[in-house]
């Protein structure tokens, strides 16, 4: 949906302790918003608890969490909210924005607070539940207090703005109002992410030139589906005695991977490089054959989620491999623009992943539909403009 209207000045807020890693999906994601706002002529400030590496054009303001707190799990987010908010107050008088935008975390009612003091509309961007996220996929100690953050933040947003469906069903289930929340799948920069990014310094650095290289690229998280690829390498490597798979980026079941890999004795087909810059996750892509993403469900919902690093790798125009779970078997249609695969099954994920490699014409065809799909249906801009809309319905001109 395209809105023709004057600029419009967003507010971006990151508020949860990341640290050092300024990399890996949410931060590509934070990128590409701007980007597509930026495309359909909007401006961005951007107001981060750490460090954000961003667009030349985007003003940044660093509000950085207290060094005393920091090995306090979750206390060090109570006191957080007050310093941030009342920075962000200043950062509002001198922006004048027309909207906040805030990445909802853990234990930050911020919004909801500014809201109230300061009249402008909130516009809340929700990846999950936080309870539900901390409860099943990390550690939870102050769960009264948790829930009640949520409650405020989802109350109090005149706007929601979810990747999924599937997550905006699951927060109607939730007593969120349905007419407010704006699902709007995640996407990929097309100028960025291209066939004609070359991947020949990447090949070189990691000595891939006779090698069929399967990439994924990510934080490993549990609903990455991770430790499945590690268990696919066995087998892809039975048929494909050059094969490597390429993981780019990093995070907490990085030890279980390798446990696998020297478990199966495939370590000689494995390279981890940990998290790379944003800017360099094309050459990564594009010094690659093909690219697979083996998410797996959630615990006990729906896969609610959006994968940034698929429609990243439909950018790139080349064959990909992935799971059939939630909205990637929406985005990748089988034999049309990927290949899909039941989840939790290496030897079928091998499997798709050999017959590409032994059909070339396949993988080409699918490689051209996938980027024309890119350019298409999933720029970021379509993102973006979801946004404006979410905008238009909390100032209540919809």
């Amino acid at each position: 949906m395209e809105i023709n209207e004057k600029q419009l000045k967003s507010l971006f807020w990151r508020t949860e302790f990341y640290g050092p890693v300024t990399e890996g999906g949410t931060a590509s994601l934070h990128i590409g918003k701007i980007i597509g706002l930026n495309k359909l002529g909007h401006k961005c400030v951007y107001a981060s608890s750490g460090p954000m590496v961003l667009p030349d054009y985007v003003k940044y303001y660093y509000i950085p969490y207290s060094k005393f707190f920091r090995n306090f799990p979750e206390v060090l987010n109570l006191p957080y909210n007050r310093k941030s908010i009342k920075a962000f107050k200043k950062i509002i008088e001198i922006e004048k924005p027309d909207f906040i935008y805030q990445h909802h975390h853990d234990f930050h009612w911020g919004g909801a607070t500014i809201k109230r003091d300061m009249g402008l509309p909130f516009i809340l961007h929700v990846d999950g539940l936080e309870y539900w996220v901390k409860k099943n996929w990390g550690k939870l100690y102050f769960s009264h207090l948790l829930k009640w953050a949520e409650e405020i933040q989802l109350d109090n947003s005149d706007a929601i703005v979810t990747p999924s469906q599937q997550l905006k069903d699951l927060l109607v289930q939730f007593n969120v109002k349905a007419d407010k929340i704006f699902p709007a799948p995640n996407g990929v920069d097309t100028d960025f992410y291209t066939p004609n990014v070359d991947g020949s310094e990447i090949r070189n650095r990691y000595n891939l030139k006779d090698n069929f290289v399967i990439c994924f690229t990510g934080t490993f998280g549990k609903w990455h589906g991770i430790e499945v690829l590690a268990e696919t390498v066995k087998h892809i490597v039975k048929q494909i005695p050059n094969a490597v798979v390429l993981y780019v980026g990093d995070g907490d079941l990085r030890p279980n991977i390798e446990n696998i890999h020297k478990k199966d004795n495939v370590e000689n087909h494995t390279i981890l490089t940990g998290f790379v810059p944003w800017k360099d996750i094309n050459k990564y892509l594009a010094a690659s054959d093909l690219l697979v993403s083996p998410c797996v469900s959630n615990q006990d919902i729906d896969f609610f989620n959006s994968p940034v690093k698929l429609f990243e790798y439909l950018g790139m125009g080349k064959p990909i491999v992935a799971s059939d779970v939630g909205q990637q078997g929406e985005v990748i249609r089988h034999e049309s623009n990927g290949l899909l695969v039941k989840e939790k099954e290496p030897e079928e994920l091998a499997e798709a992943i050999v017959r590409l490699y032994k059909d070339p014409d396949l993988a080409k065809r699918l490689g051209e539909q996938a980027r024309k799909d890119a350019v298409e249906k999933h720029d970021w801009k379509v993102n973006a403009a979801r946004i404006i809309e979410a905008y238009h319905y909390a100032i209540g001109s919809n």
